[in-house]
């Protein structure tokens, strides 16, 4: 609860900071008329009636979307007060009544945030505070440009985001970004999308270790602080713990090394923090064994930079020992974590007793 009301306060320092940025908007020459355009992967080819499904790209192609609208309303972060807040670009399952021009809430938009793309233009990004919290990288890495001609470019891998609803329709939408009402930039063109497997659909992570880290690890990010915590390039998350895929085994009598291979990213709302686990490496010497990760070497640079810190101590009883030098299963290994882990938000969730580590193979 510490770490949320610090958050919360974060948040009201730099509205009150921010606010007052607003710039006068240039006269505009001509109106604006929104139009997405939606093609397959080639950019050419129109989606049409074509069968999508997990993992197949489109591009979306918008013309007249004014660069300098959505200035009123909206969030305060993380886009400034008075700054034009961009549009939202996005593949979902939403509700017949889904316009917030309408009153339609949130949870009438199910999509998966993590392929949502932000049209803004560069000098709103410029605008983005970059402290105390970097909230320009946020925006910058899930952004697409708005050209001064209102046009924009944006590849949007689909996928099947969670608690769709029954009635809703598949198709890419957009909307004024960060809460700005724009009736005019709702638009939506619909995809014959299918949740079961296509070509292209990435085949599940294999779960080789399986750690929940800390009791509070998950919770902290996907429930307290309305962000996610999500993997990839190996790495999967599933009720609450992380898993990642088996890279190399050398363990050989009581000795040698567990590599894995993923990354797993957890985030809180607005990215205003995000850290990065990626790779873990348990080190076996007999029944005391080092647990490594590659982490973010800030609270809030995910896995732009990351470096390699020992992070727990593995206890093995003489049974599982032997398992493990057998490839068999071995299941609620004992953790403790070392001192000294960061960054502090890792850190700091690294102060109570660590989860249990399940080692698979």
């Amino acid at each position: 609860m510490k770490f949320v009301r610090f958050v919360v306060i974060s948040l009201l320092a730099m509205c009150t900071a921010v606010a007052g940025a607003a710039l006068a908007a240039p006269v505009q020459a001509a109106p604006f008329t929104p139009v997405i355009q939606v093609f397959l992967a080639d950019g050419v080819t129109p989606v049409g009636q074509t069968q999508m499904h997990p993992g197949d790209v489109v591009v979306v192609k918008g013309t007249g979307f004014d660069p300098n609208a959505n200035r009123e309303g909206g969030l305060p972060v993380p886009v400034p007060p008075g700054v034009p807040h961009g549009t939202f670009v996005t593949f979902g399952k939403f509700d017949q009544n889904w316009r917030p021009s309408k009153g339609a809430p949130e949870s009438a938009r199910t999509t998966d945030r993590s392929q949502t793309k932000w049209a803004i233009s560069h000098d709103a990004l410029n605008q983005v505070p970059n402290v105390p919290f970097d909230m320009r990288r946020t925006v910058r890495v899930g952004s697409v440009p708005l050209n001064k001609n209102g046009t924009f470019t944006a590849k949007i891998t689909l996928t099947t985001p969670k608690d769709a609803p029954a009635n809703g329709r598949w198709g890419i939408y957009t909307f004024g970004g960060a809460d700005a009402i724009n009736a005019a930039q709702e638009r939506y063109v619909p995809i014959n999308y299918s949740t079961e497997p296509g070509p292209n659909t990435p085949k599940p992570a294999v779960r080789n270790i399986v750690w929940g880290y800390s009791p509070n690890f998950y919770s902290t990010f996907a429930k307290s602080t309305q962000g996610a915590v999500v993997g990839r390039d190996g790495a999967s998350v599933k009720d609450g713990k992380l898993g990642y895929e088996l890279a190399a085994n050398t363990v050989q009598n009581g000795k040698g090394e567990l590599r894995y291979k993923g990354s797993i990213v957890a985030y809180t709302k607005f990215h205003l923090y995000e850290i990065a686990l990626v790779d873990p490496i348990i080190r076996v010497n007999g029944a005391k064994a080092v647990l490594s990760l590659k982490t973010s070497t800030t609270d809030q640079n995910g896995t732009d930079v990351l470096r390699r810190i020992d992070v727990a101590d593995l206890t093995l009883t003489r049974a599982q020992l032997q398992r493990l030098n057998n490839g068999q299963d071995v299941l609620g290994v004992p953790a403790t974590f070392r001192s000294g882990v960061t960054p502090p938000l890792l850190g700091a969730l690294s102060l109570s007793q660590a989860s249990p580590v399940n080692i698979l193979f």
